[in-house]
């Protein structure tokens, strides 16, 4: 296992899908990453080549567990991993099983995928992401994952809860962009058994995509720095609401985050 002072000079590993609009995906971690915590060595792994945008169902080809599991050991220590994309077929193969062993304690972040904005099954079935957020050390669902992974409907800070004290006490940052209130937005965070709410004006402008990647990596490299969770999740949102506002659109139709 990686020493303390190993895990210092380690790489916050990004486990994601290839999206080659880089709307989305490994590239906007990659990228989000260079923008935060420039100081910070990437460790970059692909789940699986996607084909996304214009409009199409997305599709998505799994690499093989064994091809991941190779990159992954030649990787530094962990500080942290962000785990975007994970197909059915690693998870039943046993990804999570790899990555845990792989990562020897360092904090996870799970941005579970279940459908990809613009349609097309790219993920995984809820029962599968709960394995693999039950690994996690903090997940990071909108409110229509958040319902598939907590099995109910239910307001956002309680689903938070009951997706956390299910899993055995990961913590759930149950992500409020998609709700109703066209003035106020609000994400909610429960960890160590309290309920945290980040609520703030809806900003202006269209819905940008990759949103959910960039936010769970600005978190996970917020970790990779040691913060503690809640002080990380709150430093990440405010990047990400700083960022939409400079959103582009692009080369797949859609608005993009910036680059730089």
């Amino acid at each position: 296992m990686a020493s303390g002072g190993d895990r210092g000079r380690g790489a916050l590993w990004i486990l994601a899908g290839l999206d080659p609009s880089g709307g989305a995906g490994i590239l906007r971690d990659l990228w989000t990453l260079r923008a935060l915590a420039p100081g910070i060595t990437p460790g970059p792994v692909i789940s699986a080549f996607t084909w996304q945008g214009r409009g199409a169902p997305a599709r998505a080809e799994a690499r093989p567990l064994a091809a991941i599991a190779r990159d992954l050991a030649d990787l530094p220590p962990a500080r942290a991993v962000k785990v975007g994309l994970a197909p059915a077929s690693l998870i039943e193969a046993g990804l999570v099983e790899r990555l845990r062993e792989a990562a020897q304690g360092a904090p996870i972040v799970v941005d579970p995928v279940l459908l990809a904005s613009d349609g097309g099954d790219l993920g995984a079935r809820p029962e599968q992401l709960r394995r693999l957020a039950a690994a996690a050390t903090l997940v990071t669902p909108n409110l229509a994952e958040a319902v598939a992974l907590a099995g109910v409907e239910g307001a956002p800070g309680a689903l938070a809860a009951r997706i956390g004290g299910s899993l055995g006490g990961v913590a759930c940052l149950v992500k409020g962009g998609h709700g109703g209130d066209p003035r106020r937005v609000c994400d909610h965070l429960w960890v160590a058994g309290e309920l945290h709410e980040f609520a703030r004006a809806r900003g202006g402008g269209g819905d940008p995509r990759g949103t959910g990647c960039a936010l769970a990596t600005a978190i996970a490299a917020g970790l990779a720095g040691g913060a503690a969770i809640p002080a990380a999740v709150a430093a990440a949102i405010a990047w990400l609401d700083e960022a939409r506002t400079r959103a582009r659109p692009g080369r797949d139709g859609r608005l993009h985050l910036p680059i730089d």
